[in-house]
């Protein structure tokens, strides 16, 4: 061997350090899937408060584009166990103003569960904007609707006795008379179940009526969870903007209250 030979390894084993590195970097990855998977239900709660607000201006954005009064129609309930999506909101024209506005959400909801086979100008501009589903950002949310308990139960205390604030209280809405009359009057949940509706004026490109949505963490069963994540979506009379709230939860996070 010359005299520039370099030693080898007698065997092919990691050192002490290579082996502590390693073991740094998996309690770090270890950390994080703990706080992901933790957290799944506010995750969810998020990526359906900007699904919601993404159909919402999908409706405002073909009002703006035709200059024609546009609605958003939506029916049906949601279920997390459900094996197809039972709850839709559905956008389309609302032909002429001296139409009954059940009698247009009726047509909308008509042409999206049985499509025409040559749809006219008006059912053409029908489309379903948003339907849960079984996919995983869906599998720990739920809407909640009038009539049940979910929103109750999510700002129940929790285990440790800790619970997530009533929004009423905190600003906006403890402050502003638009929020106060949008939130919470049962009547102006967007998402009752039954057939309900609110229009956008194609000719002051603003919406005609005042509607909110609300959206907890759930269990795998489908129960929201007391000190879950929460989330709210306010839309105000005349207006043309979505607000949208989240709360992380006080079982995940620090359980205020903030525009997003």
């Amino acid at each position: 061997m010359g005299p520039f030979h370099t030693p080898q390894r007698k065997n092919g084993g990691y050192s002490l350090i290579e082996m502590l590195v390693v073991l740094a970097i998996i309690g770090v990855l270890a950390i994080a899937g703990v706080a992901t998977l933790g957290n799944r239900g506010g995750n969810s709660v998020r990526g359906t408060l900007d699904q919601l607000e993404g159909a919402i201006m999908d409706a405002h954005k073909y009002a703006v584009s035709t200059g024609k009064d546009v609605a958003i129609v939506t029916w049906g309930p949601y279920s997390a166990t459900s094996t197809t999506p039972s709850m839709y909101m559905a956008r389309g024209l609302t032909t002429t103003t001296t139409v009954a506005q059940t009698d247009f959400a009726l047509a909308i909801k008509d042409v999206v569960l049985n499509p025409p086979a040559t749809p006219s100008a008006t059912q053409q501009s029908v489309a379903t904007i948003f339907a849960p589903s079984l996919a995983r950002e869906y599998m720990n949310v739920g809407i909640v609707i009038p009539g049940t308990t979910g929103w109750a139960t999510a700002m129940q205390a929790n285990s440790s006795g800790k619970q997530n604030p009533n929004i009423t209280s905190v600003v906006p809405f403890s402050t502003d008379a638009g929020f106060k009359l949008a939130y919470p009057a049962a009547a102006n949940n967007l998402f009752q179940n039954a057939l309900n509706s609110v229009t956008i004026s194609g000719a002051n490109k603003r919406f005609n009526n005042s509607f909110f949505i609300q959206v907890v963490s759930t269990s795998s069963g489908g129960f929201a969870v007391a000190g879950g994540a929460m989330g709210l979506i306010v839309v105000l009379n005349n207006g043309a903007t979505v607000y949208k709230f989240y709360n992380s939860g006080v079982n995940n996070g620090d359980g205020q209250w903030r525009r997003v």
